[in-house]
């Protein structure tokens, strides 16, 4: 097989969140149409039938990578699994390339998921051809441009709220000013978060330039490295990555050239303590319990999902080993400034190109 599946949990809760979400409405018809003479005994009865016969939703994930790459891929598995440890049945596929996307997506359909999750932006052929096969699927994908249709959702990916938190770290730690911005391809997503970093770090250091480079592959760390190296010769000491090839490839950059990085949607402190200075996490659970609690109350049709920090969903965390470098005012105003995202108060530039 092409890709590699996951052992599936089935809930072993009487029954789940999800599926009372099913349930109420029916039982709210039933005591609408109910016959007066009904009895109390009778009543239970129907409940308990309605309860019976809802069934929960269930999940599959379908990832472009590794699920502990530590980034992107390992983001949406770590949220399947929180969602198993809920009593959700999440399925995974890993490793799958775009080339057999179709396949695997048209296999969880026809054994029945309801809500089929396509974690790459390069799914996106294949998720709206079989979308169009199963029209009684659910499914989502990773496109971040408000792609839909009646059963696709997109989900968007504003890490450039994050960034933009970013900018007044790397505006601290940074020597000549120069920052860099690696992206796997130059899409929205992307292009805005290099920058939404320049501008949080322009917002306290007024001077500081951005080079920005579409290395064009999200995986090719060599490649990655080699452009950010090249950065680094004009002056870039503190970069953002978009995708994990970008991601990798500058923190060994970073390493060369006494510069330092950050993380993509996940701590990757682990493999570079000396130059990872802070960590963009996205935290995936939410945006998952929204889309199966859509799938359950059958309000998906035409959504585009856009959690963020106001949600929550995404963090930035500095880490630990650079935090008396970076210092406490700065790291305050990190603090300060994430609650004023969140709050409305202030509102970070969308620059998609």
């Amino acid at each position: 097989m092409y890709f590699q599946m996951t052992q599936r949990f089935s809930s072993q809760q009487l029954r789940s969140t999800l599926g009372l979400a099913i349930a109420l409405p029916l039982l709210a018809l039933t005591a609408c149409a109910s016959d007066p003479t009904t009895t109390e005994a009778d009543s239970e009865t129907t409940e308990a039938t309605a309860e019976t016969s809802a069934e929960p939703v269930k999940m599959a994930l379908v990832l472009s990578g590794s699920s502990n790459d530590q980034s992107w891929d390992q983001a949406a598995f770590d949220a399947g699994e929180e969602l198993k440890a809920e009593g959700v049945e999440v399925a995974v596929s890993e490793a799958v390339d775009p080339a057999n996307a179709a396949g695997v997506l048209r296999q969880y359909a026809s054994e029945g998921y309801d809500l089929i999750v396509a974690h790459s932006f390069s799914y996106q052929d294949a998720v709206f051809e079989v979308a169009q096969e199963f029209p009684d699927v659910n499914f989502a994908w990773a496109g971040g441009i408000d792609g839909t249709a009646e059963n696709v959702a997109d989900y968007d990916q504003p890490f450039y709220q994050g960034a933009y938190l970013v900018g007044l770290v790397a505006a601290e730690l940074s020597k000549t000013g120069q920052l860099g911005a690696l992206y796997g391809f130059d899409i929205p997503a992307c292009h805005a978060m290099g920058e939404a970093m320049l501008a949080g770090a322009k917002s306290v250091r007024p001077d500081v330039t951005l080079v920005t480079t579409a290395v064009g592959d999200w995986y090719d760390v060599a490649k990655a490295k080699e452009a950010a190296l090249s950065q680094a010769e004009t002056g870039v000491d503190y970069w953002i990555g978009c995708g994990q090839g970008p991601t990798l490839g500058e923190i060994e950059a970073a390493k060369d050239v006494n510069g330092y990085a950050t993380s993509y949607v996940g701590d990757m402190s682990s493999l570079g303590p000396e130059v990872v200075a802070a960590n963009l996490i996205w935290n995936m659970e939410p945006l998952f319990q929204e889309m199966l609690g859509d799938t359950a109350g059958d309000t998906f049709a035409d959504k585009y999902y856009q959690l963020g920090v106001p949600d929550d969903v995404i963090t930035v965390e500095v880490n630990p080993e650079f935090k008396s470098q970076v210092g406490g005012e700065t790291l305050s105003q990190v603090k300060e400034t994430e609650a004023d995202i969140a709050s409305g108060k202030l509102e970070v530039p969308f620059v998609p190109e």
